[in-house]
């Protein structure tokens, strides 16, 4: 849900990373320091090469090991756009051997890492970072933003908004920190500190794309807000369950029943157990219509789930599809860092929906089942899966909405035939890694999203 602002930080974070250049780790000896300041790669390497020696024997001090350190340091910068990681990581390895868990180290080696988009790396080492006080470094403002922002990206919302709140503190009209801190309170359920900083994020934003991004999010938290205000709520070590109205007398006695249910099968078939409570919100119905889409039947957003409450919640197998079709959308959000694409995080949530609802997947909703054997298994209903999530998510014809979600859940079924489910955890955990999805699909099952369609329409055919 984040994605608008994520490209509004991320323009931040690389000037960020570029404004750090010259922040050089240095070296004890002013002539090498020098000799650092002359950029010379050889000059360097000849340094490092005379002095390697007295290193391997055991004999050198704190000061000879920052000398060779701070040259290799400023050899990865000089080679910095034009060498692979790899070889950039034998550099940084080879100076936190001498210097480890050294700020200037683990911030370049997090920089590296948050460019190519590995969020989870890039943080432990912005971490060690904050940790190291050899030599009493400040800890900048810029710092701690490229840190929170790549806390957000790792799912890390509790260290995302601690990073930011050291920026508010210090400068408390940063807009990029308010909104950032804003957003992570939001993800981690603290909705009145979410609205303190989102409201002084609104008064700070100068677009009005900003503006309209954070009032979209402010009346969320508002809405939350003012619709739990009087709720009933049960918890446990997994759940949080607010009941809006007297719902708590309708649904309480099954709710954690068909949640640990729903809990075991969906964190089994895809592989994922977090240590994280989800939020559920069961609304009144005109509360859900100011923050969810009037034709659905629940959402999920983050690790929240949210519920309207209409007639026919009594049945426990109604309830139990639709809690496990939003609870595995929250389960591909933390486990793929919200880089699932649209028809597979669809056709996962309807897999596990309908196991709950009618003990097999292969059983689809009723409503769904004319238009799956009409038009997708006797007809020529073969819909692209790029073709299928724009429908979903474009498409305001209820018909066509539902052809995109059928052919969403038929292309999650014809994986779970020719490759098993445990190609759901093998997809969903490169994806977590940051691979694209033709990346993601060509490891775990050896097939790009071309080829695995090919065999989705054959597979269709033989249905």
């Amino acid at each position: 849900m984040f994605k608008k602002i994520y490209i509004l930080l991320c323009v931040f974070v690389l000037c960020t990373i570029k404004s750090n250049a010259q922040d050089v780790l240095p070296a004890a000896n002013q002539d090498i320091n020098e000799q650092i300041q002359k950029a010379d790669f050889s000059k360097l390497q000849a340094i490092i090469d005379k002095n390697k020696p007295k290193i391997e024997s055991g004999n050198a001090n704190k000061s000879f090991k920052q000398n060779l350190a701070a040259c290799i340091m400023q050899q990865v910068r000089l080679t910095l756009r034009n060498s692979s990681y790899n070889n950039l990581e034998e550099k940084l390895t080879e100076a936190d051997s001498l210097l480890p868990n050294n700020y200037y180290i683990e911030s370049t080696w997090g920089d590296i890492l948050l460019e190519k988009k590995k969020y989870d790396e890039a943080l432990n080492h912005y971490k060690n970072a904050v940790f190291d006080n050899t030599f009493e470094q400040p800890i900048s403002n810029d710092f701690y933003m490229k840190a929170g922002f790549t806390a957000l990206n790792a799912l890390q919302y509790d260290i995302a908004a601690e990073y930011f709140d050291k920026i508010v503190n210090s400068e408390s009209g940063n807009f990029h920190a308010n909104l950032g801190a804003g957003m992570s309170y939001y993800e981690l359920k603290s909705y009145e500190e979410a609205k303190v900083r989102l409201e002084t994020a609104l008064e700070l934003a100068k677009s009005s794309a900003e503006k309209e991004y954070i009032k979209t999010l402010l009346s969320k938290v508002k809405e939350f807000l003012a619709s739990t205000e009087d709720s009933d709520t049960d918890e446990d070590q997994r759940f949080v369950v607010y009941f809006a109205g007297n719902s708590k007398d309708d649904l309480g006695d099954i709710t954690f029943d068909i949640l640990d249910d729903i809990y075991d099968q969906v964190t089994d078939s895809l592989n994922f157990h977090p240590d994280v409570k989800i939020n559920i919100v069961f609304y009144l119905t005109e509360d859900y219509y100011k923050i969810g889409k009037e034709w659905s039947a629940a959402s999920a957003q983050g690790i929240q789930i949210m519920v309207p409450l209409k007639s026919g919640y009594k049945s426990p197998e109604y309830v139990k599809g639709l809690l496990a079709h939003e609870f595995t959308h929250t389960m591909i959000h933390l486990k793929s860092k919200n880089r699932c694409p649209l028809w597979l995080n669809e056709g996962l949530a309807q897999y596990q929906e309908f196991t709950a609802s009618y003990g097999s997947p292969d059983q689809i909703r009723p409503d769904y089942e004319r238009i799956m054997n009409e038009e997708f298994i006797n007809g020529d209903g073969y819909l692209s899966l790029n073709k299928a999530q724009s429908m979903i998510a474009t498409s305001k014809d209820h018909g066509n909405i539902a052809r995109g979600y059928i052919a969403s859940y038929m292309a999650t079924r014809c994986l779970a035939d020719l490759y098993g489910e445990s190609s759901f955890d093998e997809i969903l955990t490169k994806l977590g890694e940051g691979k694209t999805i033709n990346e993601a699909l060509e490891e775990a099952i050896g097939r790009n999203q071309n080829d695995f369609e090919e065999e989705y329409s054959g597979w269709l055919k033989n249905q």
